[in-house]
């Protein structure tokens, strides 16, 4: 009789932590229902709609897709605008953010290492819009600070930096750049900080120089992390939106207009919500293909020793 009793005190203990796992993660599980999984389907079922949001949806099918397809001529502009900036973007983040990590993990002053992180780090804790206002003022054609420093000391004439096409789509690129690279290099000093340091020992001894330690030791070691930020990286460029929107607003002729601006301006410009959710369908599978890609490959140059 007592061993039932301590069964069942058992089977009480483990229903009384089963309960209070739950009510520990109902909060998360309530924000993931209401602003993820709710959204998503109502997305998946806008997209086979046309929805003007001040009248009621109509089912359409896949009328939305077949636009999308054959008779959207800007789309394939504002992809390839996000394209360039996501490769050009990740690709030079990736590599400054790797010399970074590299160049402060080398220096013995401590105060000065964090200085140096600091200021790189700063940008990023920065509200994206008020970057944005900042460099449109300092950029601008007239009365920029660049081009007026440009002038008196190279004698260039104004350049338009947000007003020409490919100015206005490196500037935009460029800000980003600035932004994104202080994050990545504090991950990248994370993953170098993590690597053994009988490796170093053991080359050292060898007689590596800083080069050699670099280029075979820190750089297939770091790889893990090297991964770590292009995925997270190339998902935020993917949905690039306030850096643009508000310094060039697309312009000039659609040069620097992502995916994410056209979905806004699609919904909340000209209020076709049912195809704005068709776009925004196919963007996310985008990514998320791009994101499995990136692992599934990840296996022929990641490291993980």
């Amino acid at each position: 009789m007592s061993r039932q009793s301590g069964r069942m005190a058992g089977m009480n203990s483990r229903r009384k932590d089963e309960i209070a796992g739950w009510l520990f993660t109902a909060p998360a599980l309530l924000m993931f229902l209401i602003f993820v999984l709710i959204p998503t389907f109502a997305m998946l079922y806008l997209s086979f709609t046309s929805y003007k949001m001040l009248t009621p949806p109509t089912f359409t099918g896949l009328s939305n897709f077949i636009r999308l397809f054959t008779k959207d001529s800007r789309i394939l502009t504002v992809s390839l605008n996000t394209l360039k900036i996501s490769v050009i973007s990740v690709v030079l983040n990736v590599v400054i953010g790797i010399i970074l990590a590299l160049l402060i993990t080398n220096r013995k002053n401590g105060i000065y290492s964090y200085i140096i992180r600091l200021f790189y780090f700063f940008p990023n804790i920065v509200a994206p819009a008020f970057i944005a206002i900042v460099w449109a003022i300092l950029l601008a054609r007239d009365t920029g600070v660049v081009n007026y420093y440009l002038h008196s000391i190279f004698g260039l004439q104004p350049m338009g930096f947000l007003t020409e096409g490919g100015l206005a789509l490196g500037s935009v690129i460029g800000i980003d750049i600035w932004r994104n690279m202080g994050f990545i290099m504090f991950i990248l000093l994370a993953g170098i900080r993590a690597i053994d340091r009988s490796y170093y020992e053991a080359a050292s001894l060898d007689g590596a120089n800083t080069f050699q330690l670099a280029r075979h030791i820190t750089i297939p070691l770091l790889t893990p992390s090297i991964l770590l930020v292009m995925v997270i990286n190339i998902i935020g460029e993917l949905k690039t939106f306030d850096i643009p929107n508000i310094m060039t607003e697309g312009g000039p002729n659609n040069a620097t207009r992502t995916v994410a601006m056209y979905i806004y301006d699609t919904a909340f410009s000209k209020m076709s919500m049912g195809y704005a959710c068709a776009i925004s369908v196919l963007f996310v599978a985008v990514i998320m293909v791009v994101t499995i890609l990136q692992f599934r490959l990840s296996n022929r140059w990641v490291n993980y020793d």
